[in-house]
């Protein structure tokens, strides 16, 4: 131990020392314990830089004290040592100078290490403390025979809650002679399909920017027609339905029936289809199809660029909330600007009532429907649903991929989003895009005829710094 360290322990025996001299009237009531321990540790004050913009629109600072980190708890682990919050305080703390409360067992009085180790010195609720970087406080006993050390470390977020950033991640080149394409999540891996020479190919990757073949070529229409259900694809391919694990080994789905002209979406139980201008359902895995139920006119489904999401349904327990979004026949209805929206609530609790497919109607109550987008790409992200695509279509005159429209109300209404807006150095010449949202709160975003692989996250989703 070095002398400083040893000098404090001195100090702190002259204390006790002093007191045991003291006349037994004044010691009656003093009892010295062996034990010790921090039994409560918590931030009261910090400086914060809050960021603002001047009347001028120049971006300006200044610095307040705030109490509001006496908010955050602080975890002790008795057994480690070790004390620590587990929710990062916000960006702009000054973790350089903090004031903290400490309570510990049986009056045991706290020491702080300095940043070298090699000294201490006692620590009050008006001391100033450097917690930019881990700290050691030793914990003495009242009779100064024993002491126990913590090691404090205060973690600080260095990014905005509310920051969206994009990643362009290594440019793949194969994506840039697809058509259609479709992006999905399969364990840890997404797997992009792409239609290119007549056929369906796939690629996987684990980083976004290393992408592997897999073996298996499937028809043109296959890309068209696929669905997650859980953990496994569904594709039709040459009048068979095959579903697979991992994009790489197919399996036909024994004892199908007809099947569905498009297959689109899925719930936790279901397979969905339209078929014949009707929306059908399977149930048993893809064997058997029936027409669902539909509450609203069958003229205002959808026939192209259709896009599918299913999420949980946090209403009602055990439900799924599925939307369907597409246009109508382009040369049927020219005078079109709208896309079609579609909903179904399916409760899966037994007694429950079988849910029915409802049309979000873009009426004159609705000043912000869905427009008709060239190639719409639907995505559930942020408990949001977002859409954006190419050129409008009818009478809609959307440039292409100029807006990424955002839908808080579960795909009521679509406004512009500022938060989510595509970065300015997207291709807004892609001639096909696709979209997916990993486990890690990444959206992902690929675009065929130029081969850009895009990655987003917002800082507040499972927060990395």
């Amino acid at each position: 131990m070095s002398n400083k360290i040893g000098r404090a322990c001195l100090l702190l025996m002259a204390a006790l020392l002093f007191v045991s001299c003291l006349d037994d009237d004044y010691t009656d009531d003093i009892t010295l314990y062996d034990d010790n321990a921090i039994t409560q540790f918590n931030l009261t004050t910090a400086k914060l830089t809050v960021h603002t913009t001047t009347s001028g629109g120049e971006d300006s600072t200044y610095v307040i004290h705030t109490e509001t980190v006496a908010d955050y708890p602080f975890y002790i682990d008795q057994l480690k040592g070790e004390i620590y919050n587990v929710d990062s305080l916000p960006k702009g703390i000054d973790a350089t100078k903090m004031l903290c409360s400490i309570s510990t067992k049986n009056n045991a009085m706290v020491f702080l290490e300095n940043h070298s180790r090699d000294s201490l010195r006692s620590l009050t609720s008006t001391d100033s403390v450097d917690f930019s970087v881990p700290r050691y406080l030793r914990v003495y006993a009242s009779n100064g025979l024993s002491y126990r050390e913590y090691k404090v470390t205060v973690n600080v977020h260095t990014q905005e809650p509310g920051q969206f950033r994009w990643t362009q991640m290594a440019g793949f080149a194969p994506l840039a002679s697809m058509g259609r394409v479709r992006l999905v999540v399969l364990g840890d891996s997404l797997a992009l399909f792409g239609q290119e020479g007549g056929h369906t190919v796939a690629y996987k990757t684990a980083d976004g920017e290393n992408w592997k073949p897999t073996p298996t070529q499937l028809g043109a229409e296959a890309c068209a027609n696929m669905a997650t259900k859980g953990d496994t694809l569904f594709a039709i391919d040459g009048g068979k339905l095959l579903y697979t694990l991992d994009a790489r080994n197919y399996t036909a789905v024994d004892g199908t029936q007809s099947l569905p002209q498009a297959l689109f979406g899925a719930d936790s139980e279901s397979l969905y289809g339209l078929d014949q201008g009707r929306i059908v359902a399977s149930a048993d895995g893809g064997r058997t199809w029936a027409d669902d139920l539909t509450g609203d006119d069958l003229s205002q489904l959808p026939a192209t660029d259709l896009a599918s999401t299913t999420v949980a349904y946090h209403y009602v327990a055990n439900a799924d909330y599925v939307l369907l979004a597409g246009n109508r026949d382009a040369s049927a209805y020219a005078d079109d600007s709208t896309a079609r929206v579609w909903r179904k609530v399916a409760e899966h609790s037994e007694g429950s009532e079988p849910g029915k497919w409802v049309y979000m109607e873009a009426d004159s109550h609705n000043a912000y429907p869905l427009p008709r987008l060239d190639g719409l790409t639907v995505v559930d992200y942020n408990g949001c649903k977002l859409a954006f695509g190419g050129q409008g279509v009818g009478a809609c005159d959307d440039a292409p991929y100029a807006n990424v429209y955002e839908s808080r109300d579960w795909g009521l209404t679509w406004k512009p989003s500022a938060t989510y807006a595509l970065p300015d150095a997207f291709d807004t010449a892609a001639t096909a895009t696709a979209a997916a949202t990993d486990a890690a709160g990444n959206l992902w975003i690929v675009c065929a005829g130029s081969g850009q692989v895009w990655r987003a996250r917002l800082n507040s989703i499972d927060w990395a710094d």
